[in-house]
Parts: structure tokens; sequence; C-alpha cells
């Protein structure tokens, strides 16, 4: 059966005022508040897509969307970690909190997990992308490579039969084992099993918004997304689009 757009939902990852501040830049909350208002206005206006939103410091969500039909707000006070394990571990917390609450989630087959402050602005195209593929494979992880044994994951795709392998591997984050690196593991680990694969992106990731970890703005500039999706492919790491 051809997916639809009521298969797959989005996961925006939230966190106004920060929790860990270990390799975070953005800290304002006013501002990080903007953020997250904004890429959701974004995000109902270009797609036609469920979202889930969770936010992990327990604020208002003051003059937020209200859309039960669309959106589905989830939030949760996130207790400190000692020793502080970053904010890789903190939003792996956030995933697992949508899993266990999300109503919409519990409704659909697959889902893209989105930074909640960055806009993908050619997120209808990747879905569509990743819909044509789950038609050949139907338990697949779509995602970026953007270095050895780093996978990007401000976005990514997939069925969500790989949830458990990515809790599996992201209960290990710290300081040192970053959720990039979790998510290449599991990823791993993943394509391993029977019936169940990877693809890498096929296009370029567009994504406009600021980086959290070291404040820099991401910009839309084609030619940019180009060489960078053409120099992760030149490096050879995926061999036969696979990961090991």
């Amino acid at each position: 059966m051809k997916p639809e757009e009521n298969d797959l939902v989005l996961i925006l990852t939230g966190t106004i005022t920060p929790n860990s501040l270990s390799n975070l830049t953005v800290k304002d909350p006013a501002l990080r508040r903007q953020q997250y208002l904004e890429a959701i206005k974004f995000y109902i206006n270009k797609t036609k897509f469920k979202m889930v939103f969770i936010e992990n410091s327990g604020d208002q969500l003051e003059n937020f969307p209200i859309l039960p039909e669309r959106i589905e707000y989830l939030k949760f006070e996130s207790a400190p970690v000692h020793p502080d394990r970053g904010i890789g571990y903190k939003e792996l917390e956030i995933i697992e909190f949508a899993f266990k609450t999300s109503k919409f989630l519990k409704e659909v087959k697959m889902a893209v997990k989105i930074t909640g402050r960055l806009k993908v602005l050619n997120i209808s195209r990747l879905s569509g992308i990743f819909f044509q593929l789950t038609q050949k494979k139907s338990c697949l992880v779509y995602a970026n490579i953007f270095k050895p044994k780093r996978m990007d994951s401000r976005c990514f795709f997939f069925t969500l039969d790989f949830w458990p392998y990515l809790l599996s591997a992201g209960s290990n984050i710290d300081l040192w084992y970053n959720f990039e690196a979790s998510l290449w593991d599991a990823t791993s680990t993943y394509q391993k099993c029977e019936g169940k694969s990877y693809a890498p992106l096929t296009i370029p990731l567009r994504i406009q918004g600021m980086s959290g970890s070291f404040g820099i703005q991401y910009k839309d500039n084609i030619v940019f997304h180009y060489a960078r999706f053409i120099r992760n492919f030149s490096r050879k790491i995926m061999g036969n689009r696979s990961i090991s």
C-alpha cells in the first residue's frame, strides 16, 4: 500500500529553558521560544503532516498555535543529571517521552525527528522520497552521514521499528558519546537485521535556523547545500549504501 501523509508524524524536540549547558551556545529562553514558534508555524503552513512538539523544561507554551487535529503538545520537566550527560542525552529523553505519551505516534508507521527550532525547507520533497523508498523497503532509516561514525541528527526519517535500536544505543550518550554517534551505531545495528535497511538522503538537507551548539546561522544557500552533499558522498564511507 502506498504511504500517505497521515502515515507519518513530525517529532519536534524542544527545550525552552536549557537544562544542560554543555556544548550549548543559544541559551536565551525568549530567543529559543521564538525560534520554536516560528518553526511550528512553518510546518503548519508548508506541510499537511501531523506533528508532536515535546518540551522538556516545563515552560508554558503561550501563543503557540492550538490545532488539535494537527499538533500535539507534550511537556515535562526533565530532572538534572549529575554528572551532566549533555544535550544529546536530553534529546533522547524527549523522544522517549514522546513514544510513551503521544497519541499521534500510536496511529502511524513512520516518523521524522527534527530539532524543533529548525526549519527543514525541503521537508515535503524529502518525505516524498522516503515514502517511495518504503514501498520497496518497509523497514527503513533515511538519514545523512556528515562524517565518519556520525549521523546528522537534526533531521532523520525512520519507520517506527527503528526506535528500540536508537533507544538502546542512546542510553549510552554522555559528554564523550553524543547523539550523532548513537544514531550511527543504532543504524549500523538496525541494518544488519533481516529486512531492515538504511538509505542516505538522495538530495541535500536544506536547513534554515540557528545551531544551538555553535550559534551559527544556517543559510539556505543551494550551492553550499550541494557542495556539502557531494563532499559527504565523496568520502565513500557508506559502501553500498550501508554503514559498518
